[in-house]
This record gives C-alpha cells, structure tokens and sequence, in this order.
C-alpha cells in the first residue's frame, strides 16, 4: 500500500477529493484509471474468479 501511494503520488480518495477540486490534471488521470480498474474488477475478472 505504501508503494502505490509513493508511485502514484497519493492516496485514491486524495486524488478525487483533492486534487479534482484543484484541476490537476495528474488527479484526474489517476482518479480515472482508477475507476477504470475497479469496473474492470467488478465486472470481468471477479465473476471469472467466482465461478472458479
């Protein structure tokens, strides 16, 4: 966790929170990939998983 948060130059809520209301762009390109990887999840790879 500590990792990703030094890699990715904060924590996923500081991105959303912070950073959108500041129009970073960093921010926005994070909060976004972000979301992207948990529909990803959500929707393909977890219910692959489950039905294992």
């Amino acid at each position: 966790m500590g990792f990703g948060t030094r890699y990715a130059g904060g924590c996923t809520s500081g991105h959303s929170i912070m950073g959108l209301s500041s129009l970073q762009w960093p921010s926005l390109v994070a909060t976004v990939a972000f979301m992207a990887g948990g529909i990803l999840m959500a929707n393909f790879i977890l219910p692959y998983l489950l039905a294992l």
